[in-house]
């Protein structure tokens, strides 16, 4: 009888031993697959930034050079691009620690669902913005080309191709914060 209960033991501690490499391993797999959203997401704000960066150059060129469009036009885009990128820089600078995913996961779900919601209540601002620059833009462009009968409607394509890009950039990021978050939730379940 003592035989039988020591085997039993024994083989409650391989268990015990095999559940808790598989949490450590279920662990480490959690926070690698973390650590790879969140990236993915920096490195979509850092595309953004950088498009936007050139767009300050490529805007004069294209405005002002070629397109005979105002300087003031131009500072304004100048404006908006660094606003872009001042967001990106901001909405990512607890997600660029390197310290994030080795910390509790508390406090990395607070921040990336803090992020989530900035990245999420950008549009309010956004979306203002752009069409304000964008009508200003086919203002100019319609006193400048005249009775060109194309630039309106080009200049309205123009704008909905440009919206739709950003618009599924934009979900795409949000779905990438929604990833994260379940698998930190999940993990938080299995413990």
């Amino acid at each position: 009888m003592d035989y039988e209960l020591d085997e039993m033991r024994q083989q409650m501690a391989i268990l015990k031993d095999k559940l808790e490499n598989q949490t450590i391993v279920n662990d480490r797999f959690i926070r690698r697959s973390i650590k790879r959203g969140v990236s993915t997401i920096n490195r979509r704000y850092l595309v953004i930034g950088i498009v936007a960066l050139a767009m300050i150059p490529y805007g004069y060129w294209a405005f002002v050079m070629i397109g005979g469009l105002s300087v003031a036009l131009w500072l304004a885009s100048c404006l908006m691009m660094l606003i872009v990128v001042g967001f990106m820089i901001y909405n990512s600078r607890d997600m660029r620690d390197n310290a994030l995913m080795s910390g509790n996961l508390l406090d990395v779900k607070r921040k990336v669902t803090l992020a989530q919601k900035r990245d999420a209540n950008w549009l309010w601002f956004g979306i203002p913005m752009a069409l304000a620059w964008g009508a200003w833009a086919v203002y100019e462009m319609s006193q400048k080309m005249g009775d060109n009968e194309y630039i309106v409607p080009c200049c309205i394509v123009g704008v909905l191709v440009g919206a739709l890009i950003g618009l599924k950039v934009h979900f795409k990021t949000q779905s990438r914060f929604n990833e994260i978050i379940e698998q930190i939730e999940d993990l938080e379940d299995t413990k």
